[in-house]
C-alpha cells in the first residue's frame, strides 16, 4: 500500500496539459502547455482568487488554470479553461489532466458543490496524462460562477470501485473568467 500511495504521488506531481488542434471546436484553442518538446511558454499574467491566467504565445492565448489537490494536499489533476468564440455552441472549453493509470472507461464527472455531477469521457493519453475536454454550457457556467466548490471524480485502474474526488475553489472564478477575452471563429 506504501509503494501503491508513493507511486501516485510521484504520477500526481505534474501534468502539463497538451494543446492539439482537433476538429472539435473545444480542441482547437489550447488549454494548458504542451510537452516540453513543443511546449510555449507559459507565463502567469495574473492571479484572481485561487485562478491563474496563464499566457502563452507572447500573451496572445490565455486560459484560466487550477491544480486540483486531494485530502491531503496532493496534487492530483490540472483543471484548465478557456473562453470559446462568441456564438459557439459551448461558451468554455474545459481540459482535466488527470494522471496516467486513471481508467479511462469511468470517464471523470464533474460536480459544482452538492449539485448534479455530470459525465464527461476521456480522449487520450499521453506521457504527462490523461485529457478529458469538453465545452460548458452557459447553465454549467452560471453555476460554477455562483459555486464555491468544484469537484472531479474519477477511478484508478488499482481501485475501479472507489472514485478519486478532488476538488478545485471557485474562488475567483468569475473575475478570471471575465478577465479572458474571446477569441475570433
Amino acid at each position: 500500500m506504501r509503494l501503491l500511495k508513493l507511486a501516485t504521488v510521484i504520477v500526481f506531481t505534474a501534468f502539463p496539459a497538451l494543446a492539439q488542434e482537433a476538429a472539435n471546436p473545444v480542441d482547437q484553442y489550447p488549454v494548458g502547455g504542451a510537452t516540453e518538446q513543443t511546449a510555449p511558454r507559459e507565463v502567469i499574467k495574473e492571479t484572481f482568487g485561487d485562478w491563474e491566467i496563464r499566457c502563452t504565445d507572447g500573451g496572445k492565448t490565455c486560459f484560466m488554470y487550477q491544480l486540483m489537490l486531494n485530502g491531503d494536499g496532493t496534487p492530483v489533476a490540472e483543471l484548465s479553461l478557456v473562453k470559446l468564440p462568441l456564438g459557439s455552441e459551448a461558451v468554455a472549453g474545459v481540459t482535466v489532466v488527470a494522471p496516467l493509470g486513471t481508467l479511462l472507461t469511468r470517464g471523470l464527472t464533474m460536480q459544482v458543490d452538492d449539485g448534479d455531477a455530470v459525465q464527461y469521457p476521456f480522449s487520450w493519453c499521453t506521457r504527462p496524462g490523461c485529457f478529458s475536454r469538453f465545452g460548458l454550457t452557459d447553465l454549467m457556467l452560471n453555476e460554477m460562477k455562483k459555486g464555491k466548490q468544484v469537484k472531479v471524480a474519477v477511478f484508478s485502474i488499482a481501485n475501479a470501485q472507489q472514485p478519486v474526488v478532488v476538488g478545485a475553489s471557485l474562488d475567483g472564478f468569475t473575475a478570471a473568467f471575465e478577465s479572458l477575452e474571446n477569441p475570433e471563429q
